[in-house]
Order: C-alpha cells, then structure tokens, then sequence
C-alpha cells in the first residue's frame, strides 16, 4: 500500500496540473479594451478562411471538395482520417486524498466536439478525425510515473500513430518531453511547462497557459512601483527546476527593476514536505523585516509555511504576498486546501494577497457578469449533442461554472487543432501541421483571455490579470472553507 508521504507528493505535483482545467476559473472577461494576441501580423490558421471560427456554431459545413483527392501522406494521416489523441488526467484519483471534484466527463466533452465536426462539418478537407482517448493516472496514484508517462508516450506515437496530442485536463512532463521530443508528435497541454521543455520540442510543444518563468516576470514588471522602497523576501521549494525558474523569472526581474530583494530562501524539500529550513525562513522575514513576501510553494507546503509565520507572531497586515499561478496558487481548489491544511489563522494572515494570472477567477460572483459569448456557444453546443449532459451548465453557480469553463476548453483546443489541420492543406505533412500550430497566430482560448502561438512564442496567453484572494470572502461562494479568488483588473497587455 502506498504511504501517506507519496501521497502527499502526489497532491504536492498536482498542483501544476490543476493549471490544466477549468479548476483554475472560468475567465470570462467582458470589457471592449481586452489586447489583442500577439503583435507580429496574422498567423497562418488565423490567416485562414476557416470554417472552425466565430461564436455563432462551432463550425459550418464544407462549400466547396477539397482542391485535391485525400490521400496517406504520414502515419496517422491517411486518405481517411487523421489521428489525434485525448491524454485525460485521471483526477478521480485525488478523491483519495480529499481533493475531490467534479468538471464533467472531460474525455466526453472531447469526443463530443470531434463527433460534431465529423458528422455535422463533414470532417476536415475530406477526412475525418479519429480520437483516441487515453486516460492517464495522477503521479503517485498508479504505477511508477515515468514508466507510465514511457508506455504512453509509446501507445501514442508508435501504436496509434497520433499526429497531435492533447491535454486540456492537465497531463504534462515527464510525457510531453517523451512526445514532442524522441518521438517527434505534437502535443498541446494546459500544463505549465517551461523554456527548457521548449527548448528540447523543435517547434512541436505548445501550452495554452503561461510558462512559470514567464508568469513570475510578468508579475515583477507589473507591481515594480509598489515594490520600490519595500524589502521583499522570496521563498520557494528545491525541487528542479524551481531554483532557475525563480531565479529567472522573478529574483534577477526585480533586481534589474531596482527592488530590493532582501532574502531569497529554497526550503529543502523531500517527498513532497519542504520543511527543511522552513523555521529559519520565517526567522529571517521577521529580522530582516521583509515588507513583501512572495511564498512560491505549493498546496502542500505553503499553508505549513504560513501556520509557521503565524506561530511566530505574523499578524494579518504585517506582510503583503503576492503570488501566481506558479504553483497553482491562481486556484481556488488549491488556494482553499491552503486554508483547510493551514487553519483559518493562515488563511487571514493570506487575506488580500495579490495573485498573477491569465484568467479571471471568480468572474462570475460580480454584479454585472456576462458569460463570455465563445464559452456559450461552447456550452450550448456540448448540451445539445452530448448523452451525459441535457442542458448548458450554468456559470452563475461556482461548481457549474468550473465545469463549463472545462467544456469550453476542450471545445477550444479541438477547434484549434481543426484549423491547424485544415491551414495545412489538402494532403498535409505531420510537419506541415506543426509549422501552422507554431505560427497560428490568434486562437479561442477557451476562458475570455486574449491568445496566439508565434515562432519563438509557444505559450499561448497573451495578457494577465491581477488577482485577489479572499478569506472570508465577501461574496457569496458555495465553497465550504468560504474563501475566494477575484479579478481587480480586466486583461491587461503582457509587460516588456
């Protein structure tokens, strides 16, 4: 039987994964100023006549033959169809562990938009897609990790021969390097992944969210005039590659901005539990009397670090935090689980910290909420053509709301992967696919954020939103700890 500490590992690993769905927010914004994605000229899809655009329906039907006769081109492009592969993040598991929660029958809601397209758009350029959909346990839950991520990436690239992979539930490294590395297949994930996963992918490895060095970035040129004249303390986890990402992303940031960063900490960490160090840490926020403190650990470790600056007088106001969705810490499943793991004393001493993301957590709860029109559409069109769902979820209540953002990403990432397809022309190469997923230009994101891939530009988003977190909330939540996450800013363009 597993022991509790892989467990906790396993919830500690979790917390990059849960970037991946809907958890993370719905993200409807609905301002006329949002930036536009990218600032290049269009991309190839976005150049592109597509049938797989607007709000109105998720696709129309093909006018027009294609302008040549379908034929094999690659393995998983025949004159038939074209092999795209669903890699779905068991998250049942985590019931196990207390961090149960529902957003839909996620391998339902991508299938559900591939049907259409096949049986109501009469496919792409004469073929249809075909789907596979592998589930794949939470680390820790099932066998050995990598050996599992190995046999996956096995199944998919020389078993099925899938020319594109996705993960809109969560599923990312150690199985998109395997993929989009050896094994030459694209793969499309909502996970966090950084420079160095990049870097190794030749053009083949895309993320519709914020890489972690990229995120942290942009949190230090935004907040750069609050943080002068201030002492600022950064804290983090050992685990690899934590130290570069931080370091890059945020410390050398800042340092360049002219902020004094007084005290930067890497608690040493070991299955799962970062509590090496963690007493002198606190100690030396309170000596060295750090005005800002970024806690950059996760679900596991920062409602321990928080007890422990509770435990050592920190009182509500001593310190502002600031934090972001590094670690998941833009999520409301995690950001309550700190308040259940840390008490309620840590989740008052963490009221008001100011969180960095891409989406607009906790939209929905503000006098004047419109759901976003592509999110509609989306929802709309999953009730109306799937068995397990009979009407549109409704994103004015919390639990629907994450659900429907889930659909909307599915629905997103599958008409992405269409028009990539479809921009490649009549009879494409799997490399032709890729060079069009690499210079797509702008795309539906999925959550109302403003988004395009560019060459050199392989994470999707295209602006942040300052964030709040709340403990008590004061608007109405249906969560049970009775915290929340709130946009104070609409989507505002990515800093220089």
């Amino acid at each position: 039987m597993r022991n509790v500490s892989t467990r906790m590992a396993a919830v500690a690993g979790l917390c990059c994964l849960l970037l991946a769905t809907a958890c993370t927010t719905d993200g409807s914004g609905t301002s006329d100023s949002k930036p536009d994605g990218g600032d290049s000229g269009p991309g190839i899809a976005e150049s592109f006549d597509s049938r797989f655009t607007g709000n109105e329906e998720f696709c129309r039907p093909a006018a027009d033959a294609p302008d040549e006769a379908p034929k094999a081109t690659a393995p998983g492009i025949t004159a038939d169809e074209v092999v795209i592969a669903n890699i779905r993040l068991k998250i049942e598991d985590l019931e196990k562990v207390g961090f149960a929660f529902d957003n839909g029958d996620q391998a339902d809601q991508a299938q559900v938009f591939v049907d259409y397209i096949n049986d109501k758009c009469g496919g792409i350029n004469g073929r249809k897609l075909k789907l596979e959909t592998i589930a794949q346990p939470v680390p820790g839950f099932g066998g050995d990790p990598e050996v599992e991520a190995q046999q996956t990436c096995t199944k998919v690239a020389d078993e099925l021969h899938a020319v594109v992979a996705f993960s809109y539930s969560g599923v990312g490294n150690p199985l998109a390097s395997c993929l989009s590395g050896p094994k030459k297949t694209g793969f499309v994930t909502t996970y966090d992944l950084g420079k160095r996963d990049f870097a190794q992918a030749d053009g083949r490895l895309f993320s519709v969210n914020h890489s972690p060095e990229n995120i942290l970035k942009y949190a230090a040129l935004e907040m750069v005039d609050e943080l002068k004249g201030k002492k600022v303390g950064v804290v983090y986890g050992d685990q690899d590659p934590n130290g570069q990402v931080v370091q890059e992303g945020l410390v050398a940031t800042l340092e360049d901005e002219g902020v004094d960063v007084a005290r930067v900490d890497a608690l040493g960490c070991a299955d799962g539990k970062c509590t090496e160090g963690l007493i002198p840490s606190v100690q030396g926020m309170r000596s060295d009397k750090v005005d800002v403190v970024f806690p950059l650990l996760d679900t596991i470790n920062l409602p321990t670090y928080l007890r422990e600056m509770v435990t050592q007088g920190f009182k509500p106001g001593d310190v502002q935090f600031v934090n972001s969705s590094f670690m998941a810490q833009d999520s409301e499943l995690v950001t309550g689980k700190m308040v259940e793991f840390g008490g309620k004393e840590a989740g008052e001493l963490y009221d008001g910290a100011t969180i960095w993301s891409g989406s607009r957590a906790g939209e929905h709860r503000i006098d004047g909420f419109e759901p976003d029109p592509f999110v509609a559409m989306c929802n709309e069109t999953y009730a109306a053509n799937s068995t397990k769902v009979t009407k549109p979820y409704d994103q004015y209540e919390d639990e629907d709301n994450r659900r429907a953002s889930s659909v909307a990403s599915h629905c997103a990432g599958v008409r992405m992967l269409a028009r990539a397809i479809e921009a490649a022309g009549a009879n494409p190469t799997r490399e032709d696919i890729y060079e069009v997923l690499g210079n797509f230009g702008k795309f539906d994101h999925g959550e109302g954020l403003p988004a395009s891939f560019r060459p050199g530009k392989p994470t999707g988003p295209d602006a942040v939103v300052r964030e709040k977190f709340s403990f008590p909330c004061k608007l109405k939540v249906s969560n049970a700890v009775g915290h929340c996450i709130e946009p104070v800013s609409d989507f505002l363009p990515l800093p220089d």
